[in-house]
């Protein structure tokens, strides 16, 4: 057993990574406990390894300079005194958050604290909030056409990748691949299709599993054909579920490499939001939507909480409202879909005043 608690630390999420590897991944654990927990004792991906242990590090020199050298030393409440350090540092929230996370997944994770005596960044008093609204994240004053002017050389050197992302509103992991499937899932050979309609289709894997089919926009479709134009499949051999594509992409190759944290992908996936629903609000919907959702209520007898399942139905063709956008609910619904999202409450964050390309 390693001395150096840094050592120790890396040891542990090691020990995480390969049980994650034999359980079978993150899909089984949703399904024994229906999506409802939060687990510290597995890490799915080598990106999550590599983050976890670059976190670790930082707090293994905390844990140095205040003279803790052994996990028994390690209290919640030391724990907390580091994410108040970071506080009256200055640190963003979202680095906070993760940083927290990382020491649940060393303390919870590796069986010294109890799930009860985990760290919550929002039970810490005076902790820094980060916004739901993406354009109060990172490049707050800038859209994508203000971003593309202040920076026209960073925008020439990726511009192929800045514009596939504005035509299909891919996340940058859906663009350049990621550690899940061996850095094949990214927009490649096997990845864009012709619809029946001559629209262009990407096709991916995204956050959370989710397969989707994505309408390129219209008016960057020339830019797109011309760009993969050789790559472009027939609508009939086009991935009609995620199994489907799991076997077409094991013979997939990504067009792009992992590049500049710099650029600001979400600012590009917002110009794709909002061009796409102007496109969309010209069209015609009829029909409703039904969907379940699970509601938190309290029981009136034991005062405790519990969640049912219950239903909304929306008319697709009644006008919705979203940010400064006006549309059918149809249009809304289907750029949810586009997005990866399935949630219309997630759309305000691309829709919001003040992001208008």
């Amino acid at each position: 057993m390693p001395k150096n608690l840094k050592n120790r630390f890396r040891t542990e999420l090691i020990r995480q990574r390969r049980n994650a590897k034999k359980f079978g991944g993150r899909d089984k654990l949703k399904k024994l406990h229906e999506g409802k927990y939060t687990d510290y004792s597995h890490i799915y991906s080598d990106r999550s390894y590599m983050a976890h242990l670059g976190r670790a590090r930082k707090f293994a020199d905390f844990c140095k300079e205040k003279g803790v050298r052994d996990f028994d030393q390690i209290t919640p409440e030391f724990a907390k005194s580091y994410l108040i350090f970071e506080r009256d540092r200055g640190l963003s929230a979202s680095t906070i958050g993760s940083d927290a996370l990382a020491l649940n997944h060393i303390m919870v994770g590796g069986g010294y604290w109890k799930n009860s005596q985990r760290l919550v960044k929002s039970k810490i008093t005076g902790m820094p909030r980060r916004s739901t609204k993406i354009y109060q994240q990172r490049e707050k004053s800038l859209n994508s056409t203000e971003w593309r002017e202040r920076y026209p050389n960073y925008y020439a050197k990726y511009q192929r990748q800045i514009d596939t992302i504005r035509a299909f509103g891919l996340r940058r992991r859906e663009l350049v691949g990621g550690s899940s499937y061996h850095g094949k899932d990214g927009l490649g050979k096997n990845s864009l299709y012709w619809s029946k309609n001559g629209r262009i289709m990407a096709v991916t894997i995204g956050k959370g599993g989710k397969f989707r089919q994505i309408e390129c926009r219209l008016d960057l479709q020339p830019k797109m054909q011309q760009l993969y134009g050789d790559y472009i499949k027939s609508a009939d051999k086009m991935p009609k579920n995620k199994q489907e594509y799991l076997r077409v992409m094991k013979q997939n190759k990504p067009f792009y490499r992992p590049y500049s944290h710099s650029i600001p992908s979400h600012i590009f996936r917002a110009d794709y939001a909002q061009f796409k629903l102007r496109e969309l609000a010209s069209k015609s919907f009829s029909g409703s939507r039904v969907y379940s959702y699970s509601k938190r209520i309290k029981s009136p007898q034991s005062g405790k909480y519990h969640y049912v399942r219950t239903t909304k139905t929306h008319d697709l063709s009644k006008q919705y409202q979203i940010g400064v956008y006006k549309a059918p609910f149809g249009a809304f619904y289907k750029l949810s879909e586009y997005m990866g999202h399935n949630r219309l409450d997630v759309l305000q964050s691309y829709l919001g005043e003040g992001r208008e390309n």
